[in-house]
């Protein structure tokens, strides 16, 4: 049977658990959130600036290489945020879970729609007027993204402050 080492012991401590569960929740959190406020404040008013088609193909890629981030940053998040909570019944850990997770469904319903009507345009190379309309539209519901994940990144931060009382 194996035997733990001194330093797997001392990681494994709730202590050290919850210190370490702390870091990277609010980690996560903090990197999908500025993410998504760098994309409403830098990314898509810059876009503004180039033709409709330049602008969709540089979106494109940029969402494209972003989703997979923005997918394993709500995941660990979200359960991260849930661990704390279970670990220690404080109500902000439940509440960053919940913001954050509410990513998922709403990114779903009002965003994916577009999101696949602007990969179309660009896949069948469409210089449509409606981009530019449908970019502007899609950075209005990103900002909902951004006042989630900073929403639930400051209610974290601040459960974090509050002390861990443990529960067993």
């Amino acid at each position: 049977m194996p035997v733990a080492t001194p330093g797997f012991r001392a990681l494994a401590s709730t202590a050290n658990f919850l210190l370490a569960t702390n870091v990277v929740t609010v980690a996560a959190m903090g990197i999908f959130a500025g993410s998504a406020l760098h994309s409403n404040t830098v990314v898509m008013p810059a876009l503004r600036n180039f033709a409709s088609s330049s602008s969709l193909a540089v979106w494109a890629e940029i969402y494209l290489r972003g989703r997979p981030l923005q997918v394993v940053t709500v995941a660990i998040s979200s359960l991260g945020a849930s661990a704390l909570f279970y670990k220690t019944r404080n109500p902000y850990y439940l509440a960053g879970a919940a913001l954050i997770a509410a990513i998922a469904p709403y990114t779903s319903l009002l965003l994916y729609p577009i999101n696949h009507q602007l990969l179309d345009f660009r896949k069948h190379g469409r210089d449509d007027p409606a981009v530019e309309e449908m970019l502007v539209h899609w950075s209005t519901i990103q900002s909902g993204r951004t006042l989630l994940s900073c929403s639930a990144m400051v209610v974290t931060l601040y459960g974090a402050l509050q002390g861990h009382k443990l529960t067993l």
